[in-house]
């Protein structure tokens, strides 16, 4: 379904609690998700370059979905920082949830407060203050919501109906097709079957 869309697009989760909420929306449009549990190691990176690479496309869009804290907040940064230099990925990352003025539209209650001995506190408590949210504060309904809006924000809304649209009469013509063989199937007599 995204195979006529200018861009790759890939979804990186921070937490494996999310992760089947956003699968759902992420199989919609058939785009792969990846749950990084935190920072990404390697391999899940060089994965997704080679997933980058073989789509043929030119820019790889990654929409992120990460708790609203010192390392959520940096995982968008850090992770595009990492595509770009380590592995010469043209890239765009995108945060989809869970941003600050998510929290304030949305009233999410506060989880625990920053933690200090995090080495990005300091930037995050400058401009945000203490106070830090979890993706789980959100209903998986409006989770579900926001990461969809953020895929439909990059593609082209246009091309994907149109390659629906495309699958559906595919689907049809393959259907139709298989009736047809099991019907002349069926009127083959087996008396006629040569025993050779």
């Amino acid at each position: 379904l995204m195979q006529s869309q200018p861009n790759h697009v890939e979804i990186l989760v921070e937490k494996n609690t999310v992760g089947a909420m956003i699968r759902k929306v992420a199989s919609r449009y058939t785009i792969p998700l990846t749950s990084g549990r935190g920072y990404c190691s390697i391999p899940p990176r060089q994965q997704m370059l080679q997933r980058f690479q073989k789509s043929g496309k030119e820019r790889l869009i990654l929409i992120v979905v990460s708790d609203f804290d010192p390392e959520g907040e940096s995982i968008c940064e850090s992770f595009g920082r990492s595509m770009r230099d380590d592995f010469g990925a043209d890239i765009d990352c995108i945060k989809a949830a869970l941003t600050y003025q998510q929290t304030q539209e949305l009233t999410l209650p506060p989880a625990l407060p920053a933690k200090d001995t995090s080495s990005r506190y300091a930037g995050f408590a400058e401009k945000y203050g203490d106070d830090v949210y979890e993706l789980e504060a959100l209903r998986p309904e409006k989770l579900q919501e926001l990461a969809d809006e953020a895929i439909r924000s990059v593609i082209d809304v246009d091309l994907f109906n149109a390659e629906q649209e495309q699958e559906r009469t595919d689907s049809q013509w393959l259907d139709l097709t298989r009736r047809k063989m099991m019907a002349a199937l069926s009127e083959v007599s087996i008396d006629g079957v040569d025993d050779e």
